[in-house]
């Protein structure tokens, strides 16, 4: 095996894990974000999360920022985009979801954000798409389907359309947009450089906002509400975005977004482990279908 080969394989390897990894902590966003809804308002839980991750973030970045602050502003406009729209309007979108509409639902709408990344991608970088890649997700989604549904498809029948389902699609195209542009950024900077304008971006979009519509700043109220804020602060930011920008810089944002799949395969886990659910035959057959089509997503190259 050559030296290119083993240096694509880590880099292959690498990115998958990354990639992984950004899904494990996004399966437990979903929980969190359920723990606040019922105290807070999408703003307020989008407030502290880009607070707390740009507060964290600072340490990090401080001795990078200096040399790298003439491509942030070479930059600018790509920049507003990642901090105001991929980060800010997106994630504020899932948090106002769940006051109409219910978890389940809005698993499977995110669960639409790898095909929108092919699509966009075709669409705008015109990026050759595998069919295997078509087909693999498509098997996948699917088994998302039959996992949060537990088999009963009857449940589709009876979905009434509320705002927090189009909120919901609204943070799928988002984020499969914010994932796609990644490419866009030319300039080679520190990526905790990179994570924290657009976290300053973010909270200052957020702080604004809570301004314009005349919100008074959020409080903490409890110890359990602290720790989730801490958690979608600290994990699903600033960890969760480094390992799926890093991911995107390896393999793409095709095959990164792939792996996103795992997300409700994860998250069942852990409510199987936090709050003791059980897990039935459907849920194997719809996790064994998730996997199966990621695993078909990823052996097979594009040409």
């Amino acid at each position: 095996m050559s030296e290119q080969t083993q240096n694509q394989t880590k880099k292959f390897f690498l990115g998958n894990m990354l990639a992984m990894a950004a899904t494990v902590i996004w399966a437990g966003n979903f929980i969190a974000a359920k723990i606040l809804a019922n105290a807070y308002s999408g703003l307020e839980m989008s407030y502290w999360r880009w607070l707390i991750a740009m507060i964290f973030a600072f340490p990090f970045a401080m001795k990078h920022m200096k040399q790298d602050i003439p491509y942030i502003f070479k930059e600018w406009k790509l920049m507003l985009f990642y901090g105001g729209i991929g980060c800010f309007f997106s994630n504020l979108l899932l948090y106002n979801a769940p006051h109409t509409a219910p978890a389940v639902d809005m698993t499977i709408l995110m669960a639409t954000s790898p095909l929108l990344m092919m699509f966009l991608s075709w669409i705008f970088f015109k990026e050759k798409i595998n069919p295997f890649w078509i087909m693999g997700s498509i098997i996948a989604l699917i088994g998302v389907c039959v996992l949060l549904t537990k088999g009963n498809f009857k449940i589709f029948q009876e979905v009434n359309f509320t705002v927090g389902h189009f909120w919901t699609l609204g943070c799928s195209f988002f984020f499969a947009l914010y994932s796609i542009s990644l490419r866009l950024f030319k300039e080679k900077i520190n990526i905790w450089v990179f994570l924290e304008t657009t976290f300053i971006i973010a909270f200052m979009t957020n702080f604004s906002s809570c301004l314009i519509f005349n919100q008074a700043l959020p409080v903490i109220h409890s110890l359990k509400d602290f720790g989730a804020v801490l958690y979608i602060g600290i994990f699903s930011s600033l960890v969760a975005y480094i390992c799926w920008n890093k991911a995107i810089e390896l393999i793409g944002a095709v095959r990164t977004g792939i792996i996103y799949y795992l997300v409700p395969v994860f998250g069942s886990f852990f409510a199987v482990i936090l709050i003791n659910e059980t897990i039935g035959i459907f849920q194997l057959i719809g996790g064994t279908m998730v996997l199966g089509g990621v695993l078909i997503c990823t052996c097979f190259k594009n040409h």
